[in-house]
């Protein structure tokens, strides 16, 4: 494997290629700096760049097996599992590539602003989840590579399945944060008074109201009441244990740990702005996820290793 690897690593600093996608990594972190500046993270942002790096994996992949290099290395008696494994190494070494180059620039820009009024450990925990959800993109995007020969095919494959899994985990979440109970609050129209009918043609008037006029011109107002307020179940809402189960699969999904981070990010350097400084409540007891993200990405990487290794010795290498 160590063969193998050196010979990645080698194609690797020789292509333009590779270069190009390092750059446009520190791009997209430049940008994701300058948008977060304001303090408020925003996931669409991080997007491109696991775009960046399934573009990269997919074309590198494909590449090999348009030029039979996969193929040769088997038939020269390199198994298949050296080759997936080797493969699998230079897709996180990659992945994690890029993610250096993109998180970089953006903690420079920040770190004269925004990041001094975040707590540490959230930007530790923060830092950690981001690099290990990076590593799973990788690890996804090499085997999809591996398993589907065809070079634009995998680049597709991979684009549609960031795409998805965005969606996916909007939709979870959307799921998850439904209350039990839903506000059901009633009005009632009432005439206005001849004060508050002065008011209204002054333009003083503050409060919601409407007109009608009848069939001599006479306009009447009125304004809309409070009259009663009740709580109704929510028909929605998932109760457990189907909630637990949607949370545990949106904490697998690396944008559903990309939405936390960002909500916590965002929660924390708007709780130091309020307090001129960290905030006295650690943002960790209201976003207790971030500390088990690591855990997810890594049972993530094994099961996907342990996919990828089953269907690519089955696979026919042509």
């Amino acid at each position: 494997m160590r063969k193998c690897l050196s010979a990645e690593i080698y194609r690797c600093g020789r292509s333009l290629l590779f270069w190009l996608m390092l750059l446009a990594s520190a791009l997209a972190g430049i940008f994701y700096g300058i948008v977060s500046m304001s303090g408020n993270f925003e996931d669409i942002f991080v997007v491109p760049l696991f775009v960046i790096s399934a573009a990269f994996i997919s074309l590198n992949t494909g590449r090999e097996y348009t030029d039979n290099t996969i193929r040769n290395k088997i038939i020269t008696g390199t198994s298949k599992t050296t080759v997936l494994l080797s493969k699998l190494v230079f897709g996180v070494g990659i992945g994690a590539l890029f993610c250096a180059a993109f998180l970089a620039p953006c903690a420079i820009i920040l770190f004269f602003g925004i990041l001094s009024e975040i707590p540490a450990s959230v930007l530790c925990w923060t830092l950690i989840g981001f690099v290990l959800l990076s590593v799973v993109w990788a690890v996804l995007f090499t085997v999809i590579g591996m398993l589907i020969s065809a070079k634009g095919v995998g680049s597709i494959m991979n684009f549609v399945l960031i795409i998805a899994v965005m969606l996916l985990s909007y939709q979870l979440e959307s799921i998850i944060g439904q209350p039990e109970f839903i506000t059901s609050t009633e009005f009632s129209q009432v005439q206005m008074t001849p004060e508050e009918v002065k008011q209204v043609q002054e333009g003083t008037y503050t409060g919601s109201y409407s007109s009608a006029t009848d069939e001599n011109g006479q306009v009447t107002y009125y304004k809309s009441v409070f009259t009663n307020s009740e709580q109704k179940p929510n028909p929605k809402y998932v109760k457990q244990p189907f909630c637990g189960i949607l949370t545990h699969l949106d904490s697998m999904l690396p944008n559903g740990q990309i939405n936390e981070y960002n909500s916590c990010l965002t929660y924390s350097a708007a709780a130091g702005r309020q307090a001129s400084g960290a905030p006295e409540a650690d943002p960790l007891d209201k976003y207790p996820r971030l500390k088990t993200f690591p855990l997810y990405s890594c049972l993530d990487i094994l099961l996907l290793l342990g996919v990828g290794l089953i269907l690519f010795r089955k696979k026919e290498i042509r």
